[in-house]
């Protein structure tokens, strides 16, 4: 009966390694920016119309009434420009940032995914910024903070 149980716990180890763990990955493929008003410290809601310097990724991103958006970075280069166009107004912000992209091969089952890291700021035109996570994973909440 012993052996019974260990040749059927075996098994059943085995057997779960064959499961994907693709969606296992925690790397992201953008980062993740949040607003924050420069007096009070706390989120603040804004409309932007956003256009990559590059136009890689189509026409742009609208949001309104957002505290936070996550951007795409461009696997094939080491920094890329965002513009800002406020949504009502003729105000418009830049943001260049540095980043070094990363191959990781999370399951050899699984298509290889990128995650930056080393993120840093060339310019910008907003009126405060910093970068408290330098890292693009699932783990961090904010990579790039705002202050308008």
């Amino acid at each position: 009966m012993k052996k019974l149980l260990i040749t059927l716990a075996t098994t059943i180890i085995f057997s779960c390694n064959d499961i994907e763990s693709c969606d296992a990955n925690d790397q992201l493929n953008f980062f993740i920016l949040r607003f924050y008003d420069l007096d009070t410290q706390a989120s603040k809601k804004v409309a932007f119309q956003v256009l990559s310097g590059d136009l890689i990724y189509g026409e742009g991103f609208y949001f309104s009434d957002s505290t936070a958006i996550g951007l795409p970075l461009n696997p094939v280069e080491d920094s890329i420009t965002y513009q800002f166009d406020s949504v009502g107004t003729d105000v418009s912000y830049f943001l260049t940032l540095s980043y070094q992209t990363n191959v990781s091969i999370f399951d050899p089952d699984c298509p290889p995914s990128f995650y930056y890291s080393n993120l840093d700021t060339v310019n910008y035109t907003f009126d405060s910024l910093a970068i408290p996570g330098t890292i693009t994973n699932r783990q961090l909440r904010t990579n790039v903070e705002v202050y308008l």
